[in-house]
């Protein structure tokens, strides 16, 4: 029999660098000691490697502790050996960041390649570990099935940035010598045939030099941004900290480990937005992954985050989220147990915007926080998809009531055109739509098998997957409009929003956006697909497209697309797909829209779930691109 080794199953790799030749930094080591000191009070069974260089330090008193391209490969390998599958491996990096020009196959063509700034064992020059040296370190975790979790305090930027300051996490490319960068694996190291999508409706998995399920990988600010450290405003008791780690190392002090990574990033959002820090934390790979630990499934995927500003509670979630005036949420701390907020503490959206809203809190027993969740009590968009009820079946009133709970309006009389029909035949529940023609791709639903319940679950969902389509910027500012161009292209035909493609089955397809603005410009792809999932295809909070003020990479993001018929629909011979795109001016995130496919909603949580502007302009648009694809 196999031996299983229960400990340690919690690895972790901390690196901090402050003692760089050029510009040091001063308070990366700091950051990994706070981590580190957390970790140890979290986790019973842990096994940590430290590899820090403080101003004070030599390489000749401890080389093995050396922040070394060398010592720092090792350190991923040696986690790796020691690691048994289903094991937890974290990985901290506190320090200068860098981006080089994309040189690789899977490089980001509008934001360069990530390098870790690193120290050669001669203390008077620095190295770099490239992206792709990282991605293929992780692979090597992946594909052993370890649980992977990557925090980078540092700047994920440009070049471009040419900040002296003491605090700004980055190195410009030209200040390291070009000779000391280790030479990258191949991309066909890294992107072996098994990490690629074969199974889903819409996949972008070819973007991606590892499968993004197996990780995640959170980021001190965006692709155009610099992360700071050391600032006034983040400190404790007279010592400076990286914002991320610190931020991140009091979350986790105080509501532990094995919260949902999206949940930690909202939390950590709302803290940067509440201290006016300029910068926005980025999520990529798995958002649903548990931080370090297994996952604890208390909290609904569409919780939104708390904000106290000016006076004020703000929600990060508005108009393009689907929130309506009058919604009402159950507000709670991080950790805090599946019904802590319900009785105690409700709020309800009084002012709304394009991507923040306003709350006024209808009664509380706490002293509100920022980070705090909200989970939606009421969906008042949902209200727009009435449903009607046969007069045959059984119990109306508990229909009638199992619908408001959901926040589904019900047709009271004939004038009132409904969009979904439930009605009973040969002892089977069935849903038709507005033409009265039966919804596909739905469960079997015998009456003497199934409650009321279950079918207003599924009447939800399909509310939620119309909600999501529907959503639309029904004012959008023209000069915004026109800041940016996306289109469809297959092979030479391009394809506009709102326009059908029709594909064959494996066909690839590229949505290419361009940006024609001097600033960023963020995006957000979803696939909504034909079993009434709304899936993120990019594996990433967003993805930023440069300015044209940013001259050294390219303003136009080109993205794959694969497109398949599922096994289930292959007796249909085709399917239809939805991509939707949001493009807005200021990073937020939408995985609040987001839903399982409907075969799994049996799987997840039974919770139900004038203009206003907060913090600069929120402009946005939401594009639908549907596509047909045949066998």
């Amino acid at each position: 029999m196999e031996k299983r080794y229960t400990l340690p199953t919690h690895h972790a790799i901390l690196i901090g660098i402050d003692a760089y030749p050029n510009n040091p930094l001063g308070s990366c080591v700091r950051d990994v000691q706070k981590i580190k000191e957390c970790l140890e009070s979290k986790v019973c069974s842990l096994d940590i490697q430290t590899l820090t260089a403080s101003s004070s330090d030599s390489p000749l008193k401890h080389p093995e502790s050396w922040p070394t391209c060398r010592n720092v490969t090792s350190a991923f390998e040696k986690a790796t050996s020691r690691a048994e599958p289903g094991d937890y491996i974290y990985i901290h990096y506190s320090g200068h960041g860098t981006r080089r020009k994309p040189c690789f196959d899977r490089s980001n063509l509008s934001t360069g390649d990530l390098a870790l700034v690193l120290l050669d064992k001669d203390p008077s020059r620095e190295t770099c570990l490239q992206g792709p040296g990282i991605a293929h370190l992780l692979k090597a975790m992946i594909d052993k099935r370890l649980i992977v979790t990557v925090v980078l305090d540092c700047c994920f930027s440009a070049s471009v940035y040419r900040d002296n300051s003491p605090n700004v996490r980055y190195l410009p490319y030209g200040d390291i010598e070009a000779s000391t960068y280790l030479s990258a694996p191949e991309d066909s190291l890294i992107t072996s045939r098994n990490t690629r999508s074969t199974n889903r409706d819409a996949s972008m998995r070819d973007n991606w030099l590892l499968n993004p399920d197996g990780y995640t990988i959170l980021t001190a600010c965006g692709p155009q941004e610099k992360a700071k450290g050391g600032e006034p405003e983040i400190s404790n008791k007279g010592e400076r900290y990286g914002a991320l780690s610190y931020f991140l190392s009091t979350a986790l002090s105080d509501y532990g480990l094995g919260r949902q990574q999206k949940d930690i990033h909202r939390h950590l959002c709302a803290k940067f937005w509440e201290s006016c820090i300029p910068q926005h934390p980025v999520l990529y790979g798995n958002a649903s992954q548990a931080f370090f630990g297994p996952v604890d499934l208390y909290r609904s995927a569409r919780s939104a985050c708390l904000v106290e500003r000016e006076g004020s509670f703000q929600l990060m979630a508005g108009l393009a989220h689907g929130l309506c005036d009058g919604d009402q949420f159950a507000l709670s701390p991080l950790g805090a147990t599946r019904d802590h907020g319900a009785d105690n503490c409700t709020a309800k959206v009084t002012y709304i915007g394009a991507l923040t809203s306003k709350l006024e809190v209808i009664n509380s027993v706490h002293s509100l926080q920022t980070g705090w969740l909200a989970e939606p009590l009421t969906c008042s968009y949902l209200a727009k998809f009435p449903v009607w009820l046969a007069s045959d079946l059984p119990c109306q009133d508990k229909w009638q009531v199992a619908l408001k709970e959901r926040s589904l309006d019900i047709c009271v009389d004939s004038k009132q055109t409904p969009t979904f029909q439930v009605v009973l035949s040969n002892d089977i529940y069935e849903i038709l739509d507005k033409d009265s023609r039966k919804i596909t791709n739905l469960p079997v639903m015998p009456q003497d098998q199934t409650d009321i319940d279950h079918v207003c679950n599924i009447l939800e969902h399909l509310a939620r997957f119309q909600m999501a389509k529907d959503i639309t910027n029904q004012v959008p500012i023209v000069a915004f409009q026109r800041s940016f161009d996306i289109r469809i292209k297959i092979g030479d035909k391009l394809f506009g929003p709102g326009e059908q493609a029709d594909v064959l089955h494996g066909t690839v397809i590229e949505l290419v956006i361009e940006n024609k603005r001097d600033t960023a410009l963020y995006v957000y792809v979803y696939d909504l697909g034909p079993f009434w999932s709304v899936k993120g295809i990019l594996h990433a909070t967003y993805e930023a497209v440069p300015g044209r003020n940013d001259l050294r990479f390219a303003k136009t993001l080109p993205r794959k697309i694969k497109m398949t018929v599922p096994l289930a629909m292959k007796e249909h011979g085709s399917c239809e797909d939805v991509i939707k795109v949001f493009v807005t001016s200021q990073p937020t995130w939408f995985d609040s829209l987001e839903l399982p496919n409907l075969d799994e909603l049996a799987k997840t949580s039974g919770n139900r779930i004038s203009h206003y502007s907060s913090h600069g302009l929120e402009d946005w648009i939401a594009l639908n691109f549907p596509i047909h694809t045949m066998l």
